[in-house]
């Protein structure tokens, strides 16, 4: 993803649950308490560039200074988006799940997570559930650009609605060569 990448900038600003490990004072305004403190434990949801920071960036605390490594100002709790019935859902039946409803942007996220936490059991969930939907996707594109004259089946229509924008992306480019594939065998 470059760096202008506009599904990049969408995912992150997800909001992500998130609990404080300090009293913040002057951050109220994120409760909906402008000039008042953030607590100790509270919980808030925001955005996953704010809190991958917040998460990352430690402070030292009063409370024990025989600790060496500072406590981060946020502990990022786990959202919904990765929860075990998603993930128990994935694995039953990659295909059959609407990933759209989800999060339009599951892939980028569940890689930022991944990336994050060294989650190895949701890297191995996301490789698998690419193998399988991406199979169904090149299908899916194929059929298209090699019968362009026939309209879609119902399947198919209701199939591409259930993507995510990563997988829009990967039809697009496979439809796109499907069809410069099929240019070029006529042309040969």
């Amino acid at each position: 993803m470059g760096y202008y990448d506009i599904d990049d900038i969408l995912a992150d600003g997800t909001r992500f649950p998130c609990r404080f490990n300090y009293d913040v004072p002057g951050l109220g305004y994120l409760e909906g308490n402008p000039g008042r403190p953030i607590s100790k434990n509270a919980k808030l949801e925001l955005p996953l560039w704010m809190v991958h920071l917040l998460a990352v960036v430690g402070a030292q605390s009063n409370e024990d200074s025989r600790v060496e490594e500072p406590l981060p100002f946020v502990e990022l709790l786990p959202p919904d988006l990765f929860a075990p019935r998603v993930l128990n859902a994935i694995k039953s039946g990659a295909t059959s799940l609407d990933l759209h409803s989800i999060s339009p942007h599951f892939y980028t996220l569940a890689e930022k997570w991944a990336t994050l936490f060294s989650d190895k059991e949701l890297s191995q969930v996301l490789k698998d559930m690419l193998l399988e939907r991406g199979q169904e996707i090149n299908n899916h594109a194929i059929s298209v650009s090699m019968f362009s004259n026939c309209n879609q089946t119902n399947d198919s229509a209701v199939f591409l609605q259930t993507l995510d924008e990563f997988e829009k992306t990967i039809y697009r480019d496979t439809n796109v060569n499907c069809k410069e594939m099929k240019k070029w065998l006529v042309l040969k």
